[in-house]
């Protein structure tokens, strides 16, 4: 929760970025997920 306080402290422009990364990784293990799932079908 620290965490999550300092981000709010950031500039609109910083937070972006964050957020940015942040899909990035929730992309790739939703992606991840759904091919292994399909792989465990086959």
């Amino acid at each position: 929760m620290e965490k999550v306080k300092l981000i709010e402290t950031l500039s609109d422009e910083e937070k972006q970025t964050i957020f940015s990364i942040l899909d990035a990784f929730v992309g790739k293990k939703k992606l991840k997920d759904t091919l292994a799932s399909v792989l465990n079908d086959v």
